[in-house]
């Protein structure tokens, strides 16, 4: 028997710290993928996984970006913050490699070596408090952990707000990771209850508010509306079950979105959590394994300019790479936990193109939920 060519390629996420069960999922669906392509023999080569961990710290990202591109590797599937993908983007220019992100994040970034394959705002952010503020009401409390997901995130929301005649009840940041503190920032938020909150703390910060807000509104006798579009399956064990908070995420896929690869998935790998950044990490090893078969090589320039002009079929849908921002336009779908399972409760009609500096979305959408004409100026209450 002819071996197959083997190529290979960089996983780095996280196992350890604060969000270990966000980086635990992206890892599960890039190797599910890989076994998949692996399996099939159609593709005239073997996908070779190089895997690191950067244990869920900052520096060790960087660290082993160049370890893995020292090892061979070119394309670097990876990195659950922010922070670690700036942390990233430099060494993977000056080496002309590419890294694969799948997981949702802030906008207001475009690199030519960076494949961008989960929600940036407006594929998520936007639908979503366009739903809550139609089912909800204007007022917001913000809180979000201490680095520019938290901060960006709050500052488009405060936009929207502004636009449609909202108030800001408050806004609280906690460092990344920390519960420290958490507790102090339930009676602030219940002095005068929200709307709804949007919740953008990460791993156990996030975990630790969700419990005590719950114990919180279940002693007030208060049912509260909580947005985390950051917020996925992998993690709702460690959240728990839910007494009095509605809690809700959008994201590009859900169990019931896709139900025929939902159902091959738990064929072939058994029970478990499936989640948007699981399936994102799946979908950008596929349109990788894609780009490199109708390539034939890992050459990063002729991959993304066949992704520029090719639709690729996925576990989410059909998916073509914008040339202006190496983004793709992804379906849309808001989820309330239910019953420990997060249940579809509204999908935009179609894929939403990606614009993450907000320069071609229109806004005044959310006029419309304005009283006054002249729309008031943002009321921040402290």
């Amino acid at each position: 028997m002819k071996l197959q060519r083997q190529v290979p390629i960089g996983l780095l996420w996280s196992s350890e710290g604060t969000y270990q069960r966000l980086g635990q999922s992206s890892l599960a669906g890039a190797r599910d993928a890989i076994a998949a392509i692996n399996r099939s023999r159609d593709y005239g080569f073997e996908l070779h996984a190089l895997e690191y961990d950067p244990r869920g710290q900052l520096d060790g990202y960087r660290d082993g970006a160049t370890a893995l591109l020292d090892a061979g590797a070119r394309h670097v599937f990876g990195a659950t913050t922010s922070a670690s993908r700036k942390e990233l983007i430099p060494d993977i220019q000056q080496r002309n490699a590419l890294l694969w992100y799948s997981c949702s994040y802030e906008g207001f970034e475009s690199s030519e070596n960076v494949v961008y394959l989960c929600a940036c705002p407006n594929q998520a952010l936007l639908p979503l408090l366009h739903y809550a503020l139609a089912a909800f009401g204007k007022a917001a409390f913000l809180v979000g952990s201490n680095y520019v997901w938290g901060w960006e995130s709050n500052r488009i929301t405060r936009e929207v707000l502004q636009l449609a005649g909202g108030e800001v009840l408050g806004e609280r940041y906690v460092h990344l990771g920390s519960t420290a503190g958490i507790a102090d920032l339930i009676p602030a938020l219940l002095r005068r209850p929200p709307s709804f909150v949007l919740n953008n703390l990460v791993g156990e910060s996030s975990y630790s508010f969700l419990q005590a807000l719950d114990a919180a509104c279940a002693d007030a006798n208060l049912r509260l509306p909580v947005l985390s579009y950051d917020l996925t399956e992998a993690e709702l064990d460690r959240v728990g079950p839910m007494r009095a908070l509605r809690l809700f995420t959008a994201g590009p896929y859900f169990e019931e979105s896709e139900p025929a690869f939902t159902l091959r998935q738990a064929k072939l790998h058994g029970p478990r959590r499936l989640s948007h950044i699981y399936t994102c990490a799946y979908v950008s090893v596929e349109l990788f394994a894609q780009a490199l078969r109708a390539c034939g090589g890992d050459d990063p320039e002729p991959l993304l300019a066949y992704l520029y002009d090719t639709p690729v079929d996925t576990a989410i849908g059909t998916i073509r790479l914008s040339a202006r921002n190496n983004h793709g336009a992804l379906p849309c779908h808001i989820a309330e936990l239910r019953d420990g399972r997060f249940r579809i409760v509204h999908s935009e009609t179609r894929p939403i193109e990606a614009d993450p500096y907000l320069t071609a979305t229109d806004m005044r959408i959310f006029e419309a939920f304005s009283d006054d004409a002249q729309r008031r100026h943002l009321r921040i209450v402290k």
